[in-house]
């Protein structure tokens, strides 16, 4: 794969985050996966239920980097900058370094994966 494909994949994510719209963060992340956002732990299903409260009204990635790759599986990393529209919400808004582990099952790649860590 090309880093393109997982860029796009990420984007498709943060694209579903933005919109709210909780069947297309399904599409590209697995029921299963460990979310470690904010300090806060949870699985893939939890973050689609809670996806239509997110407040993340642009976001821009850079220095997005495939870390290692295989057949069936791929480590990325990058930086996001992101807004939040309120300011109740400012917590969600600033730069983070993410990471994602894509999985690739029976021909489809979904995220198994994913942390943040804000940036001072």
């Amino acid at each position: 794969m090309e880093m393109g494909f997982f860029e796009e994949l990420e984007r498709k994510m943060w694209e579903a985050a933005k919109n709210r719209d909780s069947s297309a963060f399904s599409a590209v992340v697995d029921d299963n996966a460990v979310m470690v956002c904010g300090g806060y732990r949870c699985s893939g299903a939890d973050y689609a239920r809670i996806i239509g409260e997110f407040d993340c009204a642009e976001y821009k990635i850079t220095g997005f980097e495939v870390v290692s790759e295989g057949e069936n599986s791929a480590q990325v990393h990058y930086i996001i900058e992101t807004k939040a529209a309120l300011p109740e919400n400012s917590d969600l808004a600033g730069k983070f370094h993410i990471t994602t582990t894509w999985e690739k099952h029976a021909g489809e790649w979904k995220a198994v994966f994913n942390m943040d860590s804000r940036i001072m």
